[in-house]
């Protein structure tokens, strides 16, 4: 890793977790994790690439490994991941994608991990749930729990994910939506309407996160 992008990610470790610590949050469907959690299933996040930084700083106590492109952008992400002690898988569907899926689902099988997809990256389109996100469920056998944070006031990049950046002392709300079990589907329709059934999902926790600031 070049020694400019590892002084950009550990600054941007340091940026979100000074804001982080500045917001005042709020959580919304706890009790939608305490269930994925009680069914001792694996549990698999989801949430949109434009918020991934923050939404990390929350989910990084709940002992999370994600799954991290191979571009540059992705080196600067898994360094700002393992400073907030989360672990990485790199790939994506365009370099490494089926043996980090593997990867991916075997640490959550053998080390009890929580996996954290943004399945709309690493290069959009922009909230269009890519399949990824279906195999590595399917094949941890694990729930699926949608996740969005809000955020009062904020900077919106003009990035392909429109990436938002919270101002210090924002108020936040953080949603956690109902876990989601697969069914067994077979043929590409079928597969298409599960696919775009979470797509909906977490579209709508992320519309729940952003209701009150809007």
């Amino acid at each position: 890793m070049r020694t400019l992008d590892r002084f950009l990610a550990d600054a941007g470790w340091a940026l979100a977790w000074l804001i982080g610590r500045s917001l005042r949050w709020e959580e919304v469907g706890r009790e939608h994790l305490a269930a994925a959690r009680a069914s001792g299933r694996p549990i698999v996040f989801i949430f949109w690439h434009n918020r991934l930084l923050h939404t990390c700083y929350r989910l990084s106590r709940e002992r999370l490994v994600m799954l991290v492109s191979q571009s540059r952008d992705g080196d600067i992400i898994a360094r700002v991941a393992h400073d907030q002690g989360i672990a990485a898988v790199r790939g994506s569907s365009s370099r490494g994608g089926a043996a980090a899926l593997r990867a991916l689902v075997r640490m959550m099988k053998e080390h009890g991990l929580c996996g954290g997809i943004t399945p709309d990256g690493p290069r959009g389109p922009r909230h269009v749930l890519q399949p990824g996100t279906l195999l590595v469920a399917r094949l941890a056998g694990a729930l699926v729990v949608p996740v969005a944070v809000g955020f009062s006031r904020k900077k919106v990049f003009a990035s392909w994910d429109a990436f938002q950046l919270p101002w210090p002392f924002a108020r936040a709300r953080l949603v956690f939506g109902e876990p989601l079990s697969l069914p067994d589907v077979e043929g590409a329709a079928a597969f298409e309407k599960c696919r775009a059934g979470i797509e909906r999902r977490l579209t709508a926790v992320t519309a729940a996160a952003d209701l009150l600031f809007s």
